[in-house]
């Protein structure tokens, strides 16, 4: 089977889309499995030890260059190379014009996509011949699974053992280096990944030092601090000073490190983010926070998983994610919550889960 996936962007919704590939090659372990994404996020593709070839997009690039001779050629460049291979089934995960484009110049006979009740953009339906409408209720890794194994008429199950993204030379001797330091410290190692790109994603720094403070009395425990900019970097500071014997801040990682990083800790608690998204695809537990969205949707799959859900104090429902969580001035979901209440609802989940191991 030659497969290509289309889900072009971004992050989060790509590594959301990950477990496809493990049922893909269950069902056919010979496949060769092409991924096409926009070239800023291709890093994380390409670390995929069950990805092939992929192949990179720069859209906003090529709109802007479009009447340039530059942009026209490589935008003819991609197509030329995504049309040398036949494909048996392509997998148009993005729904939307963009990904429209790509699915309508591969070639296939076999083009799957949403279906009219649950694509992101209606004109993308006239690129796929095969469309299909996940049930509601669903997760969103479960969605995306829905349509291949629809695709494929096969909804048997497929254990998601975790996967361990692939490390360039250079990377491999940093994170053995950060392993070696990291092996010396006493205590459970427990990665904390304190920020979002959205600010009514985060819990309040005291709530996080409350919470946090209190698994500490637990157990024996290393907490672990990461970063993506620098805001995220200055709130792991100012919470490693109240840990100045059992914590770390650590250095800037690439995606690949983290992820890889992320599988050796014995917890990784985050909020509704890409590091939450990038742990869920190993086989370390996690323990998120969710406010503006839902966890229902969006956390990590199965009982090594769990969500605290914090309520809208003004009564909005929603399915995905709120439709103030950009706007709302208060964020009182998610910054209104105290850290004893996590820690009783992390406290439950944690020794059941110890029980059952």
């Amino acid at each position: 089977m030659d497969i290509l996936i289309v889900k072009t962007s971004s992050l989060g919704d790509i590594i959301h889309a990950f477990p496809i590939l493990p049922y893909l090659k269950e069902r056919y372990p010979g496949a060769n499995i092409d991924w096409v994404v926009e070239q800023p996020f291709a890093e994380m593709v390409k670390a995929h030890p069950m990805v092939n070839q992929v192949f990179e997009i720069q859209t906003k690039k090529w709109r802007k260059q479009i009447w340039k001779g530059k942009g026209w050629r490589e935008l003819i460049s991609f197509r030329r190379s995504l049309r040398q291979r036949d494909y048996d089934l392509v997998l148009d995960l993005q729904g939307n014009v963009k990904s429209a484009l790509v699915t309508a110049n591969a070639k296939s006979s076999l083009k799957v996509g949403f279906g009219r009740s649950t694509v992101t953009e209606w004109p993308n339906l006239l690129a796929t011949n095969k469309r299909y409408n996940p049930p509601q209720g669903l997760n969103i890794r479960q969605d995306y699974l829905f349509l291949a194994q629809s695709a494929l008429g096969d909804f048997s199950d497929v254990a998601d053992q975790g996967i361990q993204l692939r490390l360039t030379e250079g990377e491999v001797s940093h994170y053995h280096s950060i392993v070696e330091r990291l092996h010396q410290q006493p205590g459970l190692k427990v990665m904390i990944c304190p920020g979002s790109n959205w600010a009514n994603k985060q819990l309040s720094q005291e709530t996080l030092h409350s919470f946090l403070h209190s698994i500490a009395s637990m157990s024996d425990v290393y907490f672990v601090f990461v970063w993506g900019n620098q805001m995220e970097k200055e709130i792991g500071e100012q919470l490693r000073i109240a840990f100045p014997s059992n914590s770390v801040v650590m250095e800037k990682l690439t995606l690949p490190i983290l992820q890889n990083l992320m599988g050796r800790m014995d917890l990784v608690l985050a909020m509704d983010s890409l590091p939450l998204h990038l742990a869920g695809t190993t086989s370390t537990p996690t323990y998120s926070v969710f406010g503006a969205s839902s966890a229902n949707k969006y956390k990590p799959l199965g009982a090594t998983h769990q969500a605290f859900q914090g309520g809208c104090p003004y009564g909005k429902n929603f399915v995905k994610r709120c439709d103030t969580l950009r706007t709302c001035p208060t964020g009182s979901c998610i910054k209104d919550l105290e850290g004893q209440a996590l820690f009783n609802d992390f406290k439950q989940w944690w020794q059941a889960m110890k029980s059952r191991v």
